[in-house]
């Protein structure tokens, strides 16, 4: 029973009528929604980011390609001339 009457007297409880705990009221509703807001303009950054790396890998590989078949196009330029030599 006492500590009943020890929970009830608590400074949380006193500030929040309706027992809803320190989650709630004083502006926490917005503040989680601000930052769920910003989490997921965040989220949203991230993924734009993850698909421009996406494009750019991309064409790194195309660009990879294009110099390793211009190797194997000189070497075999130069593997011809050595045997008409």
């Amino acid at each position: 029973m006492a500590d009943y009457h020890r929970k009830m007297s608590s400074p949380r409880m006193m500030d929040d009528p309706q027992g809803r705990g320190s989650d709630y009221g004083n502006g926490a509703s917005m503040k989680r929604d601000v930052s769920t807001a910003t989490l997921l303009s965040r989220e949203q950054q991230l993924r734009e980011e993850i698909a421009r790396l996406r494009r750019e890998e991309q064409e790194l590989r195309d660009k990879d390609n294009y110099i390793k078949q211009s190797i194997v196009s000189v070497r075999e330029k130069l593997a011809a001339e050595r045997r008409v030599i």
